[in-house]
């Protein structure tokens, strides 16, 4: 596989501050706890390989599992390109076994659709290191925000064992005591876990978009524009007719908006629909249709326009936030505590385009006594 053409794309860079990644994913799966209904889908390890066409496969996951977010598979003419590797390296290792009991072409590129975690931390679990692609920004945050934000979660993980330690110490009860050695315990596993974890970067970037040669089939790589983060590709099977678009859609679910810029979210929506795909796989839910994706923009777009005229009044964030509601259209939708955060999301981005007020006039000094 060769790279037929790399175009230069610079974005200018919009760093804001963000809450722990781990906290992120920790509300993303409580909040798909609160909002399903039913069993899970897919079989117990969390996730079910779906055959979209020819070689191709989706790995549909189950947020409350090792995968967390979808992956996606094409088989090449000699090896095997993996779309986003899921939350955990047990959850990769799990989607590199079903891959090997459909072909025996080894994984040797991995495509990490954006810098989240869910998306990215199973790509140590491949081994013979495998060519790593993503954008240039994603690979910045996950050297940038990504790589200290696991350190600290480590670092406050052993900080609250060695506290358990000296509080087990002052407790006389012996059924107490041990009831806290097993939590000390079980933490203690959590760190050896997350010790093990490493974050494993692009080898190289995307800065506007990649065609892939391969003998079976045509691929690109594209940057449309930012959405869920300012980082975003999505993967273009032109033969097919199908589009990996990672975390740019989700399926039937409110998105995570942490680190998203919503109103260019609808644009490069729209710029996804102008490909000719009739496939649409997301970062989290079913693989969707057209209309399935043109839905999750109608969100976007009735997402501002609930919130536009308070910004136009003046409102402040409380007042909006207690004022908006989640339209019944969305009621089956899942992640549903995602829904306060939209609307912030949305407030603070059109706050923004407001133009600033003009300052007063300055007063003139009262005139001297003559």
């Amino acid at each position: 596989m060769s790279a037929l053409s790399r175009q230069p794309y610079f974005l200018k860079s919009l760093m804001r501050r963000m809450k722990s990644i781990i906290g992120l994913l920790v509300l993303c799966v409580l909040s798909s706890r609160a909002a399903r209904s039913g069993p899970p889908r897919g079989p117990a390890q969390g996730a079910a390989m779906t055959r979209l066409a020819e070689g191709v496969f989706a790995h549909v996951a189950w947020t409350d599992s090792n995968a967390v977010s979808n992956s996606g598979i094409v088989i090449l003419e000699r090896s095997v390109l993996v779309f986003d590797t899921h939350f955990t390296p047990e959850g990769a290792q799990t989607l590199l076994s079903e891959i090997q009991t459909i072909t025996s072409k080894p994984v040797r590129y991995l495509i990490n659709s954006h810098f989240h975690p869910d998306h990215s931390h199973g790509n140590q679990a491949f081994p013979n290191s495998p060519r790593i692609l993503a954008s240039t920004n994603a690979r910045r945050d996950m050297l940038q925000r990504d790589l200290p934000s696991m350190n600290r979660a480590l670092a406050a993980a052993q900080g609250q064992i060695e506290r358990m330690k000296k509080d087990v110490a002052q407790v006389a009860d012996p059924a107490q005591q041990s009831s806290r050695r097993a939590q000390i315990a079980q933490r203690q596993k959590l760190v050896e876990k997350m010790s093990r974890q490493k974050v494993l970067p692009p080898v190289m970037t995307v800065d506007e978009s990649l065609d892939l040669e391969d003998e079976s089939r045509p691929l690109r790589l594209l940057y449309l524009g930012r959405g869920h983060t300012d980082g975003d590709l999505v993967l273009f099977l032109p033969q097919e007719k199908i589009a990996f678009v990672g975390d740019l859609f989700f399926n039937s679910a409110l998105p995570n908006t942490q680190d998203a810029f919503v109103l260019d979210w609808i644009q490069t929506s729209k710029e996804i629909l102008k490909l000719d795909a009739e496939t649409f796989v997301p970062g989290h839910g079913e693989a969707g249709t057209r209309e399935d994706l043109k839905n999750f923009v109608r969100y976007l777009e009735e997402l501002k326009e609930w919130v536009q005229p308070a910004v136009a009044r003046g409102d402040s964030i409380e007042q909006v936030l207690h004022d908006v509601h989640l339209s019944s259209r969305y009621a089956a939708y899942e992640f549903q505590n995602f829904f306060p955060h939209n609307v912030q999301r949305m407030y603070i981005e059109l706050k923004a385009l407001q133009p600033a007020a003009a300052p007063e006039p300055a007063k003139k000094p009262p005139p001297n006594p003559q």
